[in-house]
C-alpha cells in the first residue's frame, strides 16, 4: 500500500484517496471496535459478535467482509470444520490499530469529563 509522502508537493488526488480510506476505516460505525477485538488475537465470528453489543449478524458480516477487502483482517477456515472461520489482523491492520490508539488517546485528552 502506498504511503502518503509528506516531502512531495501537495497532491490532491493522493490526499483524497488517503482521506477516503481513512474515513471508511475510522468512520465505519463498528470498524474500530472490531479491530480492537482482533488486536487481542485470533477470534471466531461468535467471539467478535459477543464483544459488540447490539450489532446484527447482517451488519457484522458486512463489516468483516469490508475489513477483509481492505486488507486489514484475514479470514481463515478451521481445519476441523470448514464452515467455521477465524479472523485476525494483518500487518496492515496492526499498523492501523496502532494509529487508532493514538487517535483515541488524543481524543480522550481533549474530552470534557462526563
Amino acid at each position: 500500500m502506498d504511503e502518503f509522502d509528506r516531502s512531495l508537493p501537495y497532491d490532491s488526488g493522493q490526499m483524497e484517496k488517503g482521506l477516503h480510506l481513512m474515513e471508511s476505516i475510522i468512520g465505519g460505525r463498528w470498524n474500530p471496535m472490531i479491530l480492537f477485538i482482533l488486536e487481542q488475537g485470533t477470534r471466531s465470528y461468535a467471539q467478535i459478535k459477543n464483544g459488540i453489543p447490539y450489532i446484527s449478524d447482517t451488519e457484522l458480516k458486512r463489516k468483516l467482509s469490508a475489513l477483509h477487502d481492505s486488507g486489514l483482517i484475514r479470514k481463515s477456515s478451521l481445519a476441523k470444520d470448514r464452515r467455521s472461520s477465524e479472523y485476525l489482523l494483518t500487518a496492515y491492520g496492526e499498523r492501523i490499530v496502532h494509529t487508532l490508539h493514538h487517535i483515541m488517546d488524543i481524543s480522550c485528552q481533549n474530552c470534557a469529563p462526563l
